[in-house]
């Protein structure tokens, strides 16, 4: 095996370890994207006609 096809592989896996690591912390958080610490705001500003 090469050395560049070696690095490669090595990237691969440390790539997709870290996504499958940031996943499992996301799910296992609990943090869900329909959850809001604030207050939703309807914001319809409406400019008069300067005409």
């Amino acid at each position: 095996m090469t050395v560049k096809r070696r690095f490669i592989w090595i990237t691969a896996c440390i790539i997709i370890a870290a996504v499958i690591i940031v996943l499992c912390v996301s799910y296992y958080t609990g943090d869900k994207a329909s959850e809001f610490d604030g207050t939703l705001v309807n914001l319809n500003i409406e400019f008069p006609c300067l005409i």
